[in-house]
């Protein structure tokens, strides 16, 4: 079976943006004396927005609810962007360049919201992540580890899942992929991932090549 399309997860994935989520973190939550470390900052990797939202809220008992703290997140994470820049993970930009010229489609499948994204899809390589799914897109309850994400692009795409190549890092990530149907590549980067079966793991996107997917489904099949 040919490859469909390809589904990138952005943050630790496609893109080294956990630190600028890490600093936004710290900047909105020392305006309420509250502290804010990495282990703290690890246990939201690959969450959907409102379920890290809801865990930051018990854990520092701040005065604010899911809806107010969401949007501040979201500002500040942006801010940090524009101020610092997007850097992309190593191979990212490359790979995303290879699909398109083999005329795979991509897409992004992201827990950020869609204003912290469009930065993403902005500087992406033309022609690529044509489609994006964002956490603030999803209807409650549906953001990773469900499923629903990412089958939710491949529907946007018109595509099977089934037959699509998804990129993860994270533990909520690569459950959400790998329930979707979709053949599951796992790149670690700064958390633990869950032991699956027939996941894909690699140290790092630059190891892989379009010929190389094709290779991964084949075997699959």
């Amino acid at each position: 079976m040919p490859i469909a399309a390809a589904l990138f997860d952005m943050d630790g994935t496609l893109t080294d943006s956990e630190i600028l989520w890490f600093e936004a973190e710290k900047a909105v939550f020392a305006r309420y004396g509250k502290p804010w470390n990495d282990g703290d900052q690890n246990d939201l990797i690959g969450r959907a927005i409102e379920d890290s939202c809801r865990l930051i809220i018990e854990r520092l008992d701040l005065p604010l609810t899911i809806d107010e703290l969401a949007p501040m997140l979201v500002a500040e994470v942006v801010h940090q962007a524009k101020t610092r820049g997007m850097p992309w993970r190593p191979g990212a930009r490359e790979l995303l360049t290879a699909l398109a010229e083999q005329g795979i489609p991509t897409a992004l499948v992201t827990s950020s919201f869609s204003e912290f994204a469009q930065l993403t899809l902005d500087a992406a390589p033309e022609g690529t992540l044509t489609v994006s799914v964002t956490g603030d897109i999803l209807p409650p309850g549906k953001g990773k580890p469900d499923p629903f994400p990412y089958r939710l692009a491949a529907e946007k795409l018109g595509v099977d899942i089934n037959s699509c190549v998804a990129f993860e890092d994270s533990n909520p990530g690569v459950r959400s992929a790998h329930a979707s149907g979709a053949l599951t590549i796992a790149i670690p980067f700064q958390v633990p991932i869950p032991d699956l079966d027939n996941l894909v793991i690699v140290e790092s996107l630059e190891d892989l090549s379009v010929a190389e997917l094709h290779r991964l489904m084949d075997v699959r099949q």
